[in-house]
């Protein structure tokens, strides 16, 4: 168990649990010896997977206990007022370590999430786009909704970043990412997956659906190359699965062979199936368009 990315509801179970252990381990002992240390376990526990408001909760609940026990007749012989102002002073100590631990989640958060960003583009890296892949592998694993993966190539790259330079190629790059994301829906993932390829999940879109969307994508991404004059063109291998197709990685290598298949047979109207460690499709076929082929998995 990571102790570190708890659900809310075992988060807050665990450090009930957590909190009864030390509340009854205080109440067996003299007030001589404090335990009010130990009531940080709990207390960092939810405010880190809960955030600050349970983390909050737990404080007060931890000095309540500390002050009831205290205030028993047979084991009090501090004066209330110092004893009131000592257990303020811990609820402040308390409050402020569940303040800094939610600054430090969510720097944490922050960093988590720039690691799977890509710089340049703003889009998911490999490694954010496989998470959000094997998410939405799982999600269908569980409720059998159909999805799709394209995978996109940006075609004669490399002439760019030759003729007019690195900055101008970064620009390029750039504009395809900002296309496929004010073109798609925001439950969608666009992904840099390296280089000048790119990749875009489409959770619930079936065969009809991913066909429309991908022309739809690949009208604005040849508009706006059009108007900058960049000369390059895109390769679309689009898998659609009816069927898991286990792996995230196999998934994303039987999208990427649709990809080169489509930009190796550019002048076939019918281009052959891809091969590839997912359950083989029963059918595949490529539509009129030259640069796209198609697979599903059913």
């Amino acid at each position: 168990m990571n102790l570190f990315r708890l659900k809310r509801r075992d988060a807050i179970l665990s450090g009930a649990a957590l909190f009864l252990v030390v509340a009854a381990l205080d109440w067996a002992t003299s007030n001589a010896l404090s335990l009010a240390a130990f009531y940080l376990f709990p207390i960092l526990l939810v405010a880190w997977n809960c955030g600050r408001g349970w983390g909050l909760v737990f404080a007060v609940a931890a000095v309540g206990t500390q002050v009831m026990q205290a205030t028993v007749p047979e084991t009090s012989y501090i004066k209330p007022l110092r004893l009131y102002i000592a257990h303020a002073n811990v609820l402040l100590e308390y409050v402020l370590v569940v303040v800094f631990t939610g600054m430090l989640r969510k720097l944490y958060n922050q960093e988590r999430l720039n690691a799977r960003i890509d710089a340049l583009t703003e889009v998911r890296n490999r490694k954010g786009f496989q998470e959000a892949l094997a998410n939405d592998i799982a999600r269908h694993e569980r409720k059998g909704i159909t999805f799709c993966l394209a995978y996109i190539d940006c075609d004669n790259f490399k002439q760019v970043n030759d003729n007019h330079g690195h900055a101008e190629g970064d620009r390029l790059l750039k504009a395809i990412a900002d296309v496929a994301v004010e073109t798609l829906r925001r439950s969608d993932t666009v992904g840099r997956i390296g280089g000048d390829e790119f990749a875009v999940i489409l959770p619930e879109t079936g065969r009809t659906e991913a066909l429309f969307v991908v022309d739809k994508l690949q009208q604005k991404l040849r508009a706006v190359t059009h108007v900058r004059q960049w000369g390059v063109s895109f390769s679309i291998g689009v898998a659609v699965f009816d069927k898991t197709p286990g792996a995230a990685t196999a998934a994303m290598e039987f999208a990427d062979r649709l990809m080169y298949t489509a930009k190796e047979s550019p002048a076939h109207p019918t281009m052959p199936r891809a091969r590839s460690p997912c359950p083989e499709p029963e059918d595949g076929y490529s539509s009129p368009h030259l640069e796209r082929a198609f697979g599903f998995i059913r």
